[in-house]
């Protein structure tokens, strides 16, 4: 699962982080999260998944959320997506 296509990517991370982001992002940005997104979700455990984003979610524990609750919803949501 963890070579998920590009489109698959993009939709994994709009299900599990944020609905509203768009393609003008630009193709590295998208790049640089679709190599992430691919590494959280084949990471052995949802604590070791976390750690991998953990330095993006450091703005977003002022809105209550935290890196391994969003691990585990990229991994959910590519399960939906490759299922």
């Amino acid at each position: 699962m963890s070579e998920l296509p590009l489109e698959q990517v993009k939709a994994v991370y709009r299900a599990a982080i944020d609905p509203d982001v768009k393609n003008t992002e630009g193709a590295s940005w998208w790049q640089a999260v679709a190599a992430e997104v691919r590494a959280v979700i084949s990471a052995p455990t949802a604590k070791a998944a976390g750690e991998i984003i953990t330095w993006w979610h450091r703005e977003w524990s002022a809105v209550g959320d935290h890196p391994t609750r969003a691990a585990q919803r990229l991994r959910s949501a590519a399960r939906r997506f490759t299922a």
